[in-house]
């Protein structure tokens, strides 16, 4: 019987991103307070570094400081890039890792109001009732 592995097991070498901190995916509503004023967004992702932000508003250039506030969030940082419509925050100081985690808990009860009001709406739509307003 001879052995399964005759080569030496050369580890491997880490994988290392650009990336200090893993991120979560929300898409939740936000607000960001740039120069020219508050403005409504979608809140992509965040992690104790940074987030990503999707605007209708004109983005911010790179190397402007913009508040992020997300559900009991405020936090400043640095546009970092700018493309289309998103752009990507470095914060000034990191998260609390509860911080994230309690943003993230928010956007999985976001998501399922946000689910229940769509079928609760298609249910009133049927029956002809009126919309129910949506979550804020």
């Amino acid at each position: 019987m001879t052995a399964l592995c005759s080569q030496p097991i050369v580890p491997m070498p880490r994988i290392t991103g650009r990336r200090a901190s893993p991120r979560v995916r929300l898409c939740i509503p936000a607000q960001v307070l740039l120069i020219q004023g508050l403005e409504n967004c979608l809140l992509d992702d965040l992690s104790q570094a940074g987030a990503r932000v999707t605007i209708a508003a004109k983005l911010p250039s790179p190397g402007a400081g913009v508040i992020l506030r997300a559900k009991g969030l405020e936090v400043f940082g640095t546009v970092v890039w700018a493309q289309g419509a998103r752009f990507g925050l470095q914060f000034e100081e990191p998260l609390a890792l509860h911080d994230v985690v309690n943003v993230r808990h928010f956007a999985d009860a976001y998501v399922d109001h946000e689910r229940a009001i769509q079928r609760r709406n298609a249910r009133n739509f049927v029956q002809g009732w009126p919309r129910q307003k949506r979550f804020s």
